[in-house]
């Protein structure tokens, strides 16, 4: 049985590895996130955000839950964590999600929301809206209505570097 009630960073990278080599507890272990239970659901969570970039291929096939997960649960560390492994997926035309898209809108501008979670909105919206120019002419707006001068460090690292892509890829006569 895997204990899901650790509080360090060397548990969690110790139970990616496992999970990296055994299928059964990457799967018990994205369980545990769904099951939206507190302390075991974030920390199962945690531990699949440390999965190396080669086991991506198995968190795709959780999109959607992820998705949902992101879209109802209350606990923001959850959210977090959910975001983080979204953001980590690769995303095509085929996978946009316009619930989603929606979500990461307005959190990118909702100062009520943590950082971490606005600046993976601020990348999720971006992997999504790349796609599409009209989508992307929307984050650009929705971008250039945070005022950077009271962003911290973290998120304005993000918008800068967003808004720069966006104003690359989106036509400049339709600002």
């Amino acid at each position: 049985m895997i204990d899901l009630n650790y509080n360090g960073v060397l548990e969690a990278k110790a139970l990616a590895k496992q999970a990296h080599h055994e299928e059964g507890v990457r799967e018990l272990l994205f369980d545990k996130v769904f099951d939206n239970k507190g302390r075991e659901s974030r920390n199962a969570a945690w531990a699949l955000t440390h999965l190396p970039s080669s086991d991506i291929k198995h968190i795709v096939p959780h999109r959607d839950s992820l998705v949902r997960l992101v879209l109802s649960t209350s606990d923001t560390s959850l959210r977090r964590l959910a975001l983080a492994l979204l953001e980590r997926l690769p995303w095509e035309e085929s996978d946009i999600r316009s619930d989603l898209l929606d979500f990461c809108l307005l959190r990118i501008v909702d100062e009520s929301e943590p950082y971490g979670v606005r600046a993976l909105c601020i990348k999720l919206a971006w992997l999504q809206c790349q796609h599409y120019e009209e989508l992307c002419v929307e984050l650009r707006h929705t971008l250039l209505m945070l005022e950077p001068s009271s962003l911290k460090p973290g998120i304005k690292n993000t918008w800068s570097k967003t808004l720069k892509m966006a104003s690359t890829k989106c036509p400049k006569e339709r600002f």
